[in-house]
């Protein structure tokens, strides 16, 4: 058994969005996912979810919009999230410094969830 390493508030408050970003595409990718971020997302649909996520091998598509610990979701933001919420075989989640750095992110990628019945 490996022991996590302990974090502190103070390192989950610092971290930035484009931080946390490149340290869930990166540990996505070991993981076997295909990762997708729209780098500028000027001319997009507002609100939709930073990174969209895919393991063919567990057959799961995830979406994940990804904030500061202080960061808020817009109103787009939220609408987006209650779409993809409602479907049956997608998976969405709200991912901020803390769920990195506490292991939950890596936690989700690496064991497929059970499905609904």
């Amino acid at each position: 058994m490996t022991a996590r390493t302990a974090f502190s508030p103070d390192m989950a408050r610092c971290m930035t969005e484009a931080t946390l970003q490149l340290n869930i595409t990166g540990a996505a990718r070991d993981l076997g996912w295909r990762a997708y971020h729209t780098h500028d997302s000027r001319r997009s649909q507002p609100g939709f979810p930073d990174l969209c996520l895919i393991h063919g091998r567990q057959d799961r598509c995830l979406f994940a919009e990804l904030k500061t610990e202080a960061g808020r979701t817009t109103k787009e933001q939220r609408a987006w999230a209650a779409d993809l919420l409602g479907l049956t075989f997608v998976e969405y989640y709200l991912w901020r410094p803390s769920d990195w750095l506490g292991g939950d992110v890596t936690q989700i990628l690496a064991k497929r969830p059970g499905r609904p019945a």
